[in-house]
């Protein structure tokens, strides 16, 4: 036998011991797998055999074995499975082109929505052990705490004695959060105030004592809202001069540093916090980090019997996992990674990632800088990927964002996960900017519980589809977030200033001069300019939503703007927002039209301007708006700012708010350039209204719009719900509702499903 021979004789046997490893059980010897396995335990070893056996000790030897396999000629699906405990990751692991499958699959059919039904055939798998608890972690633990001296410069009375420091790992320069055993510790935070006066993009006035000049000053945060409802910012210091009451901020913040205007809710509080000082650690569970001593200080929320810390953990990477293809960007194709599959496992521990660099920040901002371009601000992450699926996962205790699929992202799913107590965002789709390069789409977002993120971005939303299209957004349940739950947007018009708000993500030679030149936020214009806004034809349905909009203001549960035709938003439950500064439970916002907004329940909200507001041509059919807790200023639906002639409403049923409230609002603006958003230009007919004590609440409406030859057969009656109280807004018999043929609502199957469902 030649050398030759024997060597690939001798990788096949190895493949086929592998193959014939068996993980359902460790005693049984019956089933046999249909792929090849390889395992990691946090006690393994990396010289190991990588069998379940003799399991490998890191997931990136694991990754490294797999490859060796592939080089050999093994094509079939590979299995890599970690067993029960803590993984940890102390820097980024890419998985690349040599890890996916080298062709596409066949979609099945020409499905509109989503990633279709073809069944996924995984080629890399990263799950789970059957039946075990496995956490991957970017954390690193934090050990030698010794007690800070009482003596310590900056530290408050209250906080000596309690205080404990540490030296900072040689393997990390800096870190934006840290964490115990039960989640992500505060950063110090004081008290906050106002700015004493206007100030620009990089310039702070500050009432006197409020900040200091520190000797580690850019190691120094402000967290502040500048002067626009639906932003904050976390901004380092460059320099700060005390007796002037100016200070200076490396990067720029989205728009200049003022006081909030007088309409937006919290404007009597502090919009400018400082984080990262001692005079601020005042508090339990609070740290500060000096990266020019390179101490961490912490006063301890959960010590040990001797009150120390325990269980602290700093990140190392703001991404965990990284799914990386051929990225071609001045180019019109991609080459994608196929065929990656992520299953079961939790991830914490990664860090926000903290604007530091003018030139990485300026000019690629997301809309209104909610997030940036094509930047590591997740925890896994996929750029360039077809194929590949990200199921029964949880993402937890971390400072950016869960998921994100950037640039080219087809036919991927996500489904079946929690994502909860993040730093910014849930799940975010993010395409190519404005231009002829359309490659993110056809992907699903389904049965994914979302919660309580936006911890530290307030305006990080739960789910943006960004240049995204044709994606299914479904049957996920999002609650308690800073700002909104959902957005589907572009809002980039192509004459945008190259460091205007994403100004630098537009692919300017892809889109004629003329087109640039005529930019009018017009309905003519937009049709025009629809076919670079790729964010078009999602369909946003049976969702649940409450609990949104809780910190900034200005924001909804539903937002769209700047995007492209046909999305489609019906049978969404949103319920129970009870904030103040939630304006409307679906807007449709500037440059947007030809939405269709059907079969929503919006139930026992606030909404101080609108149940639904559409500043544009969209149709908004059999929606239950009721139990509004104010009567809105601006209607229960609101047409605003621009022209909206020949938008559908019809089939819809609002019942006031005792106060009252216009039914439908009309809300001009001078600055329009498309005219003003007329009730008589619309196509409004068989609408149901309902006031529980004024029998005339809806008498001048109807009036107004019958002399138009509109809302003809609509009527003013008891829609007769069944209890909407506890979530069954049926029709009881005789109800006026289904003589006008308005059709019923379940919402029963709005939310999470099972997963026998």
């Amino acid at each position: 036998m030649n050398l030759k021979l024997k060597y690939l004789t001798l990788i096949f046997v190895s493949i086929s011991l592998f193959a014939c490893t068996e993980i359902l059980s460790e005693k049984s010897t019956q089933k046999k797998p249909d792929n090849l396995m390889i395992f990691v335990a946090p006690n393994g070893s990396d010289s190991a055999k990588g069998d379940l056996a003799s399991p490998f000790a890191t997931l990136p030897q694991a990754v490294t074995q797999s490859r060796k396999l592939r080089k050999s000629g093994y094509s079939k699906p590979i299995t890599i499975y970690l067993r029960e405990g803590t993984h940890q990751l102390t820097e980024t692991l890419v998985l690349g082109l040599q890890d996916g499958r080298k062709n596409a699959l066949t979609p099945q059919g020409n499905n509109k929505y989503g990633a279709g039904t073809a069944p996924a055939i995984p080629h890399l798998t990263i799950a789970a052990y059957p039946g075990e608890n496995i956490v991957v972690s970017g954390g690193y633990s934090i050990k030698s705490w010794a007690l800070a001296s009482s003596n310590l410069t900056g530290l408050s009375d209250n906080a000596k004695g309690k205080v404990w420091v540490a030296d900072m790992p040689d393997n990390i320069d800096t870190f934006n959060t840290l964490y115990n055993s039960k989640g992500m510790l505060n950063r110090a935070r004081g008290q906050g105030f106002l700015p004493s006066k206007p100030g620009d993009k990089k310039t702070l006035h500050f009432p006197k004592g409020s900040l200091k000049n520190w000797k580690n000053v850019k190691d120094i945060e402000i967290n502040i809202r500048p002067s626009k409802a639906w932003i904050i910012n976390m901004l380092p210091l460059e320099s700060v001069d005390e007796e002037l009451g100016i200070a200076k901020t490396s990067v720029s913040a989205t728009y200049n540093m003022s006081k909030l205007p007088p309409w937006v809710h919290g404007t009597k509080f502090a919009t400018v916090w400082v984080e990262n000082s001692l005079e601020a650690l005042d508090q339990p569970g609070e740290w500060v980090v000096n990266t020019l001593t390179r101490k961490i200080y912490l006063w301890p929320s959960n010590p040990d019997q001797n009150g120390k810390p325990q269980k602290i953990i700093a990140p190392t990477t703001s991404e965990l996992i990284r799914v990386e293809g051929k990225i071609n960007y001045n180019k019109k194709t991609d080459i994608p990674v196929r065929g990656i599959a992520i299953s079961g496992i939790t991830f914490s521990h990664a860090d926000r990632w903290a604007w530091k660099y003018e030139e990485k920040r300026l000019g690629w901002g997301l809309q209104h800088d909610w997030d940036m371009f094509d930047r590591p601000t997740a925890i896994l992450r996929f750029r360039g990927a077809e194929d590949c699926e990200v199921s029964d996962n949880t993402f937890i205790h971390s400072g950016g964002s869960g998921i994100r699929f950037d640039l080219h992202a087809q036919r991927n799913k996500i489904t079946n996960n929690e994502l909860s107590y993040l730093g910014e965002a849930g799940i975010l789709m993010v395409g190519y900017g404005a231009g002829t390069k359309d490659v993110n789409h056809h992907n699903d977002i389904t049965n994914n519980h979302i919660h309580n993120f936006s911890q530290i971005t307030w305006h990080s939303p739960g789910i943006w589809a960004w240049q995204s299209g044709h994606n299914r957004i479904a049957n996920n349940y999002i609650h308690h977030s800073g700002y909104a739950a959902v957005l589907i947007s572009n809002r980039i018009e192509p004459d945008r200033s190259l460091n205007g708000e994403g100004g630098r993500t537009l692919r300017r030679d892809e889109i004629p001069q003329s087109i640039v030149d005529s930019t009018k936020e017009t309905y003519e214009s937009w049709k025009v300019r629809e076919q670079y806004n790729h964010s078009r034809h999602n369909l946003l349905e049976y969702n649940e939503i409450t609990h949104s909009v809780q910190k900034l203001s200005d924001g909804n549960a539903i937002y769209i703007s700047g995007a492209g035709t046909g999305n489609i938003v019906r049978y969404n439950y949103i319920h129970d927002n009870l904030e103040h500064s939630f304006p409307a439970a679906i807007r449709c916002d500037d440059d947007q039209h030809e939405t269709t907004m059907h079969g929503n329940v919006l139930y026992n909200n606030y909404g101080f301007s609108a149940g639904i507001a559409s500043k544009g041509v969209n149709d908004i059919t059999n929606n239950f708006i009721l139990g509004s807790l104010t009567a809105p200023k601006w209607g229960y639906i609101s047409f605003e700012w621009v022209n909206v002639a020949n938008s559908k409403v019809q089939n819809n049923i609002i019942i006031s708010h005792p106060d009252g409230g216009n039914a439908h609002g009309e809300r001009p603006i001078a600055r329009t350039e498309d005219g003003d958003p007329l009730l008589v230009e619309t196509n409004m007919e068989v609408n149901l209204y309902y006031h529980p004590t004024n029998p005339n609440w809806v008498d001048q409406h109807l009036v107004k719009l019958r002399a138009v030859d509109k809302e003809k057969n609509s009527l003013f009656s008891d829609p007769l719900f069944i209890d909407p109280a506890n979530g069954n807004f049926g029709f009881k018999e005789g109800s006026p509702a289904i003589a006008l043929g308005i059709e019923a609502l379940d919402v029963s199957k709005m939310g999470r499903l099972t997963k026998t469902e």
